[in-house]
């Protein structure tokens, strides 16, 4: 099994961020330049809000974008990395989703989280206390909704009989790959992740898990092998599951050996204090990030989902000259 590639669109809008522009004009070029590369798909990012705990920015609506890459691409995957799930509708997720998928000629991977930040369900009108229960629904009434007609459901939050959803599908399912786990240092604070629950959700219902970006090798060593040990309880074959990870990527200079450039760049996007930027993003030296990639990929990471500090042409051709073949031959 080869370990694949993906890259977040910059779809980084406003706040201390206020130098992305992300423009329609050039999210269709990083994301055409990507699918030319041979990247194998393309993710955005979702908050509906801007989230001061852990952001200093915000973002473009992530299904919106989505469809317009679709528009201008063939075969990258279009992904979310991730959809805030419980604030969602489940009729008008599914139907989106369908619809997205119909497209794109089946090219769309759900990637789904519980959410994290008190605003976005307080202007939701969604209880927060109610976010695991609601996503596990939700994602269940998307598959249901896709799968066919003449679907009934009968949930705590959602109740239906004999609906018909189309269009279906290409895809004969939408993969589901759900995102959390451990997190390390000021984000496990604000995250307050419920490890066993989310790896329980994922082994149970889930296509794949995307590791959050903050977090570290050996929490992530840990929880996989949690994941796949509760899968085999579910009578689930782990192979089945793509071992995902999303993280910043940013080059730093060989001579930089404060990282001036990386603390500068990353203060605008991240609130969290340096010291933790740097021990779990990818920030170093080209040989560096190869050396973070490996160990990564000898703990199971089998997609690894790139997310560049902007639009970032530089850090996308290093990739394809150097990484994008370089573990062809992982078993």
């Amino acid at each position: 099994m080869s370990v694949k590639f993906g890259v977040v669109l910059p779809t980084f809008y406003g706040g201390a961020y206020e130098d992305n522009e992300p423009t329609l004009p050039r999210l269709t070029d990083y994301a055409q330049k990507a699918e030319a590369m041979g990247f194998d798909g393309v993710w955005v990012i979702d908050h509906l809000v801007v989230a001061p705990p852990i952001y200093r920015t915000a973002w473009l609506e992530p299904l919106t974008v989505l469809s317009a890459v679709a528009a201008v691409t063939e075969r990258v995957k279009i992904g979310t990395s991730i959809l805030v799930t419980p604030i969602r509708t489940p009729s008008i997720l599914a139907k989106t989703l369908g619809t997205m998928d119909y497209l794109s000629n089946g090219r769309v991977i759900f990637g789904s989280g519980v959410g994290w930040w008190d605003q976005e369900f307080e202007v939701s009108g969604v209880p927060k206390s109610e976010r695991g229960a609601r996503t596990e629904e939700t994602v269940e009434i998307v598959n249901k909704l896709l799968s066919g007609p003449n679907i009934s459901y009968e949930g705590k939050f959602w109740q239906f009989e004999d609906i018909t959803m189309e269009p279906v599908p290409v895809q004969s399912k939408i993969p589901v790959w759900f995102a959390g786990g451990s997190a390390a240092g000021h984000a496990d604070t604000v995250y307050s992740p419920q490890v066993e629950r989310v790896l329980r959700r994922i082994a149970r219902i889930g296509d794949g898990w995307i590791s959050r970006a903050v977090t570290n090798k050996e929490l992530m060593k840990k929880d996989w092998e949690n994941l796949t040990r509760y899968a085999e309880e579910y009578g689930r074959d782990p192979k089945d599951l793509t071992f995902a990870h999303l993280n910043i990527v940013f080059l730093s200079d060989e001579s930089d050996t404060e990282k001036k450039a990386a603390r500068e760049r990353l203060s605008k996007i991240s609130n969290m204090p340096f010291e933790d930027v740097e021990a779990d993003y990818m920030i170093g030296t080209k040989d560096e990030t190869l050396a973070r990639l490996d160990e990564l990929v000898d703990i199971g990471v089998r997609y690894f989902v790139i997310w560049p500090t902007g639009f970032d042409y530089e850090l996308l051709e290093w990739l394809e000259s150097t990484v994008l073949n370089r573990y062809g031959s992982v078993a």
